[in-house]
């Protein structure tokens, strides 16, 4: 049976009304129109919802039935509707987030801040993962939206884009700092202890491989899951790291670390951000997406 909304709305605001006209000026429409409403929902339902009366009108048994179920149905769907909007205006949600460490500690975490400070009835969930494990987290609706360290594979159904520019280096401290006072070659790190990332760390490939293609290769001293251990670590003075600057920066800026220069130049790299295609993102996770830009 096909009914349209709208006449079971007439119906509900006759039934709390009591009275044609007052349910009139309440729903802003005339009372033929209410009137006309009525008698078509009792034609389609094919049995009689209202006794009139002088005084107004009163449900019958049937109507009164069929009232009880109805009004609870329209008050469903009008919290669902608020439900709606309250997330529309960003009063409530949720993002769920994939990224790693270094994503988080160089990128995310004032992002975040901002974010949260401006919309603080969103709930934001981040799940730490490698580069690798947070795209399996994507394609398995697990997450929104995933911070990666580019490059990685893509295909038709995964959508990347370029959102910071990160830069690799090697740094030294303690009582190999004095290496950053002349400029190297890559195969020169082979004398000197070699800290670096464990290999399932997506920025670890990516410097084994710019290392092949330069013809170096470097067995690792200490392999770590953390660039902020790493800094530590060339700190105190265990090796050089292969790490990030930026993640670096503190430490370079206060002497602690010091970064070496070689003749080869080091390619840029990308923070990436991936989402799925053609999967439509929550209000929530657009405005977030849209905060990157700001």
């Amino acid at each position: 049976m096909d009914i349209n909304l709208d006449l079971y709305k007439v119906f509900r605001e006759v039934a709390k009304s009591g009275n044609i006209s007052r349910a009139a000026e309440k729903l802003f429409v005339s009372q033929s129109a209410v009137s006309q409403a009525v008698m078509q929902l009792e034609s389609k339902l094919g049995g009689r919802l209202f006794d009139r009366g002088v005084r107004g009108v009163t449900l019958t048994a049937e109507g009164e039935a069929l009232f009880s179920r109805v009004d609870d149905a329209i008050l469903l769907i009008e919290n669902a509707q608020a439900k709606f909007v309250e997330m529309k205006e960003l009063h409530a949600g949720s993002i769920r987030i994939g990224a790693s460490d270094t994503m988080c500690s160089l990128f995310l975490l004032p992002i975040l801040k901002k974010f949260n400070d401006k919309h603080p009835d969103i709930r934001i969930s981040v799940t730490n993962r490698t580069t690798r494990e947070s795209i399996e987290l994507l394609r398995r609706a697990a997450v929104d939206i995933a911070f990666v360290n580019l490059p990685v594979e893509s295909d038709d159904y995964l959508e990347i884009s370029p959102v910071k520019a990160i830069h690799d280096c090697f740094v030294a401290g303690g009582k190999y700092a004095f290496l950053a006072d002349e400029t190297m070659r890559l195969r020169d790190l082979r004398n000197y202890p070699f800290l670096t990332l464990e290999k399932a760390s997506n920025s670890r490939k990516q410097m084994d491989r710019f290392l092949a293609r330069q013809g170096v290769e470097l067995q690792p001293a200490i392999e770590l899951g953390s660039l902020v251990l790493l800094s530590e670590f060339a700190r105190i003075g265990l090796g050089v790291a292969a790490t990030i600057r930026e993640e670096a920066r503190e430490l370079l800026e206060r002497g602690e670390l010091r970064e070496l220069k070689f003749h080869e130049a080091l390619p840029e790299r990308h923070i990436g951000l991936a989402r799925m295609r053609n999967i439509n993102l929550s209000f929530a996770a657009k405005a977030f997406v849209e905060e990157l830009g700001g």
